[in-house]
């Protein structure tokens, strides 16, 4: 059974927060004058929890984030042990992002793909994490691509 986790970014402190997505119309209007002054009625957020003390609860936090940010955990990690989600940035093993080989994870029709200049593929067996290495993400190393394709 595969780990099921999102990731958000904060946009007031940039800080990123990986947990459980979740999002929540705040206010039910019942006219339509109603929701045209108020059109943006959606919070997102994203559920953590976070150890407080040695036998005590574990605090369950909500982190307000971005929803054009939100991720989902692919379930692999790169060669180096760190998650890979939607949205990051990867090279490979027999290219580089100096040498315009990247790849950017995305989920579509029901697979994770990574694709990009001279790499694609879909995640579909655990060894192409190992083949990875996570180098940033679309929203804060948007350099890396190069003026290429964002997947």
């Amino acid at each position: 059974m595969r780990e099921i986790l999102f990731r958000g970014k904060d946009p007031e402190t940039g800080c990123w927060y990986e947990g459980f997505y979740m999002s929540i119309s705040e206010t039910t209007y019942c006219f339509k004058e109603d929701y045209d002054r108020h059109p943006d009625n959606t919070k997102h957020y994203i559920i953590f929890d976070r150890m407080t003390d040695w036998c005590l609860p574990n605090q369950h936090l909500l982190a307000d984030i971005d929803p054009s940010t939100v991720g989902q955990y692919t379930g692999l990690k790169d060669r180096n042990g760190k998650r890979i989600f939607e949205g990051d940035i990867v090279e490979g093993a027999d290219y580089t992002a100096e040498d315009g080989g990247y790849g950017v994870v995305s989920f579509d029709d029901g697979a994770f793909e990574v694709s990009g200049n001279n790499c694609s593929g879909t995640f579909h067996e655990n060894y192409w994490g190992s083949e990875f290495e996570v180098i940033g993400n679309i929203h804060d190393n948007p350099e890396l691509l190069k003026g290429g394709d964002e997947g």
